[in-house]
């Protein structure tokens, strides 16, 4: 190809210095033989090839397939390279545990991460919200954790309990025993769901999600019906539980970025399941969001498909829909509206 059929903006092979080679050889083989592969890098290495592939440009399918003979045709043809970044991460979450990929995808090294404890975050919560929920809990509990906190908020905390409350709290808190490690990390669980959460929702936001968890098995035209129903539910309570629904259907409406990482988490198979009867516009937006070499499997399967279970077809796409929501809730994607796309 020469220079004036090469489109703007896009690379040729020669362009490409040896670490951008393997970035988008790496996002191309695939997540099973990356994966392999990937180990036997150390964390400046992936940091490397990370940024790289940040960087990539796209290249035209016949320069890859040149780069790919480089290799004496050692790896199938994979991702478009113009993904590459978004494909290189699920890479590395794959791999590498959940803080050393975090840490090579921004930059940082797994061993200056920093973890806050609970008892850290605690004093920068409104202590009205500490207040209001430490007036529900036992003494014994709420003595514990004044006990933890520091001695201004801990003051300001007592003040604000009745003469006989302050007593007791007070009582407990002078004669508070060893506490063994398993009960403590228990409570610092409870605290960490319950109160420092960033909307300081605490268990009203864990009974909205369970909520949503339920109706999330039903169909589409189920959940429909159901929502239609609550006409005795605060509009409030409706609108956090719709906020956390998610159905196959829905995926029109998240990122593409979204789109790439849910399904380089979803199974061939289970695609080809999902797609099948699938509306046009929904199974080309999922095709897009293949690697090349997926798609052409995904297609040659619908293809040949005749005849498929409906429950087969059902259950592909509550599993598509349970994985988006898993990494929602793991903070990968987001499941919030987006723009339409054009």
């Amino acid at each position: 190809m020469s220079d004036q059929d090469t489109p703007q903006g896009e690379n040729t092979i020669q362009d490409l210095t040896g670490p951008e080679k393997v970035a988008a050889l790496l996002v191309a083989i695939g997540r099973p033989s990356a994966s392999r592969l990937l180990k036997h890098f150390n964390a400046d290495d992936l940091r490397s090839l990370a940024g790289h592939a940040r960087k990539l440009e796209p290249i035209t399918p016949g320069d890859f397939e040149e780069l790919v003979k480089e290799f004496e045709n050692a790896f199938a043809d994979g991702a478009p390279v113009s993904e590459a970044g978004m494909r290189f991460e699920g890479l590395l979450r794959e791999t590498l545990s959940a803080e050393e990929a975090s840490a090579v995808i921004e930059n940082r090294r797994p061993e200056l991460l920093t973890q806050e404890s609970v008892w850290d975050i605690l004093p920068r919560v409104p202590l009205d919200v500490l207040q209001a929920y430490l007036s529900t809990q036992h003494p014994q509990v709420t003595a514990y954790v004044i006990s933890r906190l520091p001695s201004d908020i801990a003051a300001r905390l007592l003040i604000g309990f009745g003469p006989q409350e302050r007593g007791a709290i007070i009582q407990r808190t002078l004669h508070i025993r060893k506490v063994g490690p398993s009960t403590i990390a228990m409570l610092e669980s409870i605290l960490q769901r319950e109160v420092t959460g960033k909307d300081n929702g605490g268990g009203e936001k864990s009974h909205h999600g369970t909520v949503a968890n339920i109706i999330n098995q039903l169909e589409k035209s189920e959940i429909d019906e159901l929502l239609a129903s609550l006409t005795d539910l605060g509009a409030e309570d409706l609108a956090k539980i719709k906020a956390k629904l998610f159905t196959f259907e829905d995926i029109v409406r998240i990122s593409q970025r979204a789109r790439l990482i849910l399904f380089d988490e979803i199974q061939t198979d289970v695609v080809t399941s999902a797609l099948h009867g699938c509306e046009p516009r929904l199974q080309e937006l999922i095709l897009q969001s293949l690697s090349t070499r997926g798609r052409r499997m995904v297609e040659t399967e619908l293809s040949s498909q005749t005849n498929i279970n409906a429950n087969t077809v059902t259950e592909a796409r509550r599993s598509i829909a349970r994985t988006a929501i898993a990494l929602a809730e793991r903070g990968d994607i987001k499941l919030e509206p987006q723009e339409p796309e054009a």
